[in-house]
């Protein structure tokens, strides 16, 4: 139901509350300031948003994100029917962990408290809001634990894709699915899934792929994976089947001939030289 007033934001014991407002047009927020800190993520229409320290306003469209500290005096209005999803959280949760202190710090230094977000990096975000609803709605066992991972997971990739002002570019979103391949390499990555994920044909993506890594998307996938497979199999703690399943690779044959061309030998081969060696 769309609504003209904030909505009310009680945080459970967990510290952490994925929702959701979807705003009537007329929306207008008197000015406040929340004990908790929160991401608002545009994903219909536009807001514009001012801190009351501030003179200017600055309007947020579709596909971006506000980052408001806690106790920083806002206020937010429509330009347009808009829906928001937001991630609340107090701060002992962002200060519960060390690499939590260090993103929500890297986050609380970003220019203008607002982020533009390529397309790829606003799939990946609203995935993880919908499977943050899932589970809190839904009551499942485990979660608020899977909750609090989902909000860490978020603050990770707004600190790790390249999110610029002009992020929406072609050559950004092909950037920004390059950065999640090399992420999850070991997933089920092919040129199509690749190239729907930027918003592009085949025929565009591959060509401005190679423009951006000197490489086509095949090779780029299987080095990754490669370098990933050589890594593990140099601990001595895995077996070969283990390895090319953690690396992404389904085929014992494609796998073994890929390893060898690359490093000269068979992976049990390979292995065995380097722990003797070691």
């Amino acid at each position: 139901m769309r609504v003209s007033r904030p909505i009310t934001v009680k945080l459970p014991p967990h510290g952490v509350l994925f929702a959701e407002s979807s705003h009537s047009g007329e929306f207008e927020m008197a000015p406040r300031q929340d004990p908790y800190h929160k991401l608002l993520y545009v994903l219909a229409g536009e807001v514009a948003y001012r801190e009351m320290d501030s003179e200017l306003g600055i309007p947020v469209k579709a596909g971006s994100l506000l980052i408001v500290p806690r106790d920083t005096a806002h206020h937010i209005a429509d330009r347009e029917p808009s829906t928001l999803l937001l991630m609340c959280f107090h701060d002992a949760y962002a200060q519960s962990e060390d690499d939590l202190k260090e993103l929500w710090r890297r986050l609380g230094d970003v220019p203008g408290h607002t982020l533009q977000l390529s397309r790829p990096a606003q799939q990946r975000l609203e995935s993880m809001w919908r499977r943050a609803m899932f589970e809190w709605e839904h009551a499942r066992v485990g979660g608020a634990t899977t909750v609090r991972a989902l909000a860490a997971q978020t603050m990770v990739l707004l600190s790790r894709l390249p999110v610029e002002s002009g992020g929406v570019s072609a050559q950004a979103r092909v950037l920004a699915v390059k950065v999640e391949i090399e992420e999850t390499f070991y997933d089920d990555w092919d040129l199509d899934r690749a190239a729907v994920r930027a918003g592009l044909s085949r025929r565009r993506f591959t060509e401005l792929f190679r423009q951006a890594t000197g490489e086509t998307f095949g090779v780029f996938l299987s080095e990754l994976r490669l370098e990933h497979a050589a890594k593990l199999l140099q601990t001595g703690y895995h077996s070969v089947t283990g390895v090319m399943f953690a690396s992404g690779f389904n085929d014992v044959s494609h796998f073994y001939r890929r390893f060898r061309q690359k490093f000269g030998k068979p992976p049990r081969t390979w292995s065995a030289e380097i722990q003797r060696d070691d």
